[in-house]
């Protein structure tokens, strides 16, 4: 029977509609995430193994091995480059990214397999022998056990990606009957751990109030009114909040700006 390449056909077939599917469908649907599960453990690993060995017929077994083990080093790959790109790591570049891949590897597949007579791969043929040696089924153990825990590890270290924390500081005009003499401070603990601060509170560039330690634990917040004395000089009246950490009491930790009567 003359190659017909029916298997390559319908990865790319496959690949070309998951390609449209991926612009209607929400990346959070459960027909979304059914979609994206064959492209992440079967067909771009399937396109690869025929695109690099067309000239060798694979068995059930041999095929699955080849197909899982390179679907996991494409997702390896591909986390890297899509790290580094606008998109990010999100579902729809993930589609966008393996049904490429699959689309390259399915069409230098169908190149190299022109013009040849030769049978369909072992494990698609009709009257192939299905059955698997021991040691077939031990490699394709072993092959899913690396692509599980691959993908375990990635789930799982993406759940404990530690994130910069920050500390938020603001001042802003008071509101009400005494408004213009008064402002709103706060700061708010977002870091990794408690925290000790200590604000000042410049006036035209004089401290007119200070608060030595200003306890927070994890995503608490302090918050304050401050009435400010009269000035004499006239013009808008500059309001500076300056934060410290206590353990760095000289560095400035954020410094804030108000101008009031403008």
């Amino acid at each position: 029977m003359k190659h017909t390449s029916v298997d390559i056909r319908i990865v790319i077939a496959s690949a070309l509609m998951a390609g449209v599917l991926v612009w209607v469908m929400p990346a959070n649907s459960l027909p979304f995430r059914l979609l994206l599960a064959p492209f992440i453990f079967i067909v771009p690993g399937y396109a690869l193994t025929c695109a690099l060995f067309v000239h060798r017929l694979f068995g059930r077994a041999e095929h699955s091995v080849f197909s899982l083990g390179l679907s996991l080093v494409i997702m390896i790959v591909g986390g890297l480059v899509l790290n580094l790109t606008p998109f990010g790591l999100q579902a729809t570049s993930w589609i966008v990214f393996l049904c490429s891949v699959t689309l390259i590897a399915g069409a230098v597949t169908l190149m190299r397999r022109r013009g040849q007579n030769r049978p369909v791969a072992g494990w698609l043929q009709q009257g192939g022998n299905p059955g698997l040696t021991v040691r077939q089924v031990v490699f394709l153990a072993m092959a899913l056990i690396i692509l599980s825990g691959g993908v375990a590890v990635s789930i799982v270290g993406a759940s404990r990606q530690p994130y910069p924390g920050f500390t938020q500081c603001w001042i802003l005009p008071a509101s009400g009957l005494h408004s213009k003499a008064a402002v709103r401070l706060g700061v708010s603990n977002m870091e990794s751990t408690s925290m000790e601060y200590r604000l000042d509170v410049n006036m035209n560039g004089k401290v007119i109030k200070s608060w030595p330690a200003i306890h927070l634990d994890l995503h608490a917040k302090w918050e304050t009114t401050l009435v400010l004395p009269s000035s004499t000089s006239k013009g808008a009246t500059k309001v500076e909040a300056l934060l410290y950490r206590v353990d760095t009491p000289t560095k400035i930790y954020r410094h804030v700006l108000l101008w009031l009567g403008t």
